[in-house]
């Protein structure tokens, strides 16, 4: 859960860069950090404290969008992640499904192995 949190955090703060640029956000996050002692780093562990403060400063319309945007982002990095994850895992089944042909013995083997008698 706490890689969710990370993930979140980092959402947060790449979507209130795009919505206010550099400067705003980095002022709308130290004020948040001094109102509610919730630091940058936990945003995204402590969400609805982020949320309420930054409601209070922008507007509950404004800290709408941020979030929603911050989860759209969040669920297409995730998705991101699952994807890479799932063809590592697909690369890893071709590989042990070659192995396992290299080392089986094929039909022709078994039967000239018994007809040598070995």
């Amino acid at each position: 859960m706490e890689r969710f949190g990370e993930l979140l955090t980092a959402s947060l703060d790449v979507t209130m860069r795009q919505i206010f640029g550099e400067s705003a956000s980095e002022l709308i996050i130290s004020l948040v950090e001094r109102q509610r002692s919730v630091k940058r780093e936990e945003a995204g562990k402590n969400i609805e404290a982020f949320h309420a403060c930054v409601s209070r400063l922008v507007g509950s319309e404004i800290a709408q969008i941020i979030l929603v945007a911050s989860l759209k982002k969040l669920c297409a990095e995730v998705q991101r992640e699952y994807e890479q994850v799932e063809s590592y895992f697909s690369f890893l089944d071709a590989l042990y499904e070659i192995k396992f042909k290299l080392l089986a013995p094929s039909p022709n083997e078994s039967v000239l192995c018994a007809i040598d008698g070995s």
